[in-house]
């Protein structure tokens, strides 16, 4: 999938009333309010989607951020307005103006968030390294650092729905086990015994605790009739079920994490994300996110995953020596800010944000590591690379439906496993 040029994707604008489409879409939302017409999203490669969730799955998805931010639709003219307001702080780097007000918050969740949730999905779900480690264990708590815009949210979520309707092999469903589950009736234990509680924890500095709470109500409250579901019980049925689903936001600087902090935080999680939030904080602070990746090393449990997706090529690649470390901007993923501008200082030798995260993790972290008590993996080894793509695209289906444009993306995933 690499090695392309990332045409745009730019969907038919059929928000205005008065303009005539230049074509009628295959399908709609039946009887949508009169602003909330909704674009096709038509494909822009042949790029192999074998791995790529279900195109029912991936619709739901798009409308639990149609249900969940219905009102910014209202007026299709004046959220565009918006999310091009939002896109040129984030240009100019003035991150705490892009995300000033809840008007600004939700118009960049329904822009970016979206597809992102669905390009992640594809890799919790698509890549081995990933879903063996989730499908593991009888708990799941995920920390999402940077996670506030709600794109990890989605993806976890729809990766639990899938999980479910593949029979994935939670706690209690192996072959021969006649545990029924949920016998208390507490919701906890799911059918075939399979323990489903997924535990969430999305950490920003921003202030996104309100997209958080109102996407989470999306996932578990049975969507409105309008909706786009693709069978009678479907319909009546919440993406998970609100007992399996938690999701807790914290708005706090990462980069000012204590280790006894992040410990409280990380220390039983099963995985670990930075989406579009390690080159923001590399280009913040090198040092302070070196040390905050070797605390990490020290506080996480064996098998954790640490999965880092972050724009490709030159957009993630930072000058080490005269770094300025200049605070302020937010933890969120930031690929608006990354459509045209690079995080790269004029002055000092230039690294790719990939050597920085695997000399530290893979190197630094084999002698150092801040709060470690034990001896880690084989040779003094604490983290081993399990999956690593320079450039991978998701690129969205043109049977797609949501209210705005939305775009294919790139990104770089590595992912790395404690020992």
């Amino acid at each position: 999938m690499a090695g392309q040029k990332n045409p745009g994707n730019r969907v038919r604008d059929t928000s205005t009333p008065t303009r005539k489409p230049k074509s009628t879409p295959s399908s709609k939302i039946s009887k949508p309010p009169p602003a909330k017409k909704l674009h096709t999203i038509p494909t822009t490669s042949s790029s192999s989607t074998s791995n790529y969730p279900p195109l029912e799955l991936q619709q739901r998805i798009l409308d639990t951020f149609s249900t969940a931010f219905t009102d910014r639709f209202d007026n299709v003219e004046m959220l565009k307005a918006v999310i091009q307001r939002v896109k040129g702080h984030l240009f100019n780097r003035e991150f705490g103006r892009a995300f000033e007000g809840e008007e600004a918050l939700e118009a960049y969740a329904v822009r970016w968030s979206p597809v992102r949730s669905l390009a992640y999905l594809s890799i919790f779900a698509g890549v081995r390294g990933v879903s063996d480690g989730l499908r593991n264990g009888e708990r799941r708590k995920v920390v999402c650092l940077g996670g506030g815009a709600g794109a990890e949210v989605g993806a976890l979520g729809g990766l639990l729905c899938q999980a479910d309707a593949e029979g994935w092999g939670f706690a209690g469903s192996a072959a021969g086990d006649e545990n029924t589950g949920d016998e208390d009736g507490d919701g906890v234990e799911g059918k075939e015994g399979r323990t489903r509680r997924w535990d969430i924890i999305a950490v920003d500095i921003a202030p996104w605790g309100s997209v958080i709470r109102k996407l989470e109500s999306a996932i578990t409250t049975p969507p409105p009739s309008t909706s786009g579901a693709t069978s009678a019980e479907e319909a009546h049925q919440p993406l998970v079920e609100a007992n399996d689903f938690t999701v807790q936001f914290q708005q706090r600087d990462i980069l000012a994490l204590s280790s006894e902090e992040l410990t409280k935080l990380c220390h039983d999680a099963s995985m670990v994300n930075l989406m579009f939030t390690l080159n923001e904080l590399y280009s913040t602070s090198i040092s302070q996110t070196t040390r905050l990746l070797l605390q990490l090393t020290g506080c996480v449990s064996k098998g954790c995953l640490l999965v880092v997706v972050d724009s490709p090529g030159s957009y993630s690649t930072l000058a080490l020596n005269k770094q300025k470390d200049a605070k302020g901007g937010s933890n969120a993923e930031k690929e608006g800010a990354n459509d045209g501008a690079s995080t790269v200082n004029k002055e000092g030798k230039k690294y790719p944000m990939q050597w920085l995260l695997d000399h530290t993790l893979l190197e630094v972290a084999t002698t150092k590591g801040e709060n470690e008590g034990r001896s880690g993996g084989k040779e003094g080894k604490h983290w081993e690379k399990v999956h690593s793509e320079d450039s991978r695209w998701f690129r969205l289906s043109e049977r797609l439906r949501y209210p705005i444009a939305l775009e294919d993306m790139r990104m770089q995933v590595h992912v790395y496993e404690r020992l």
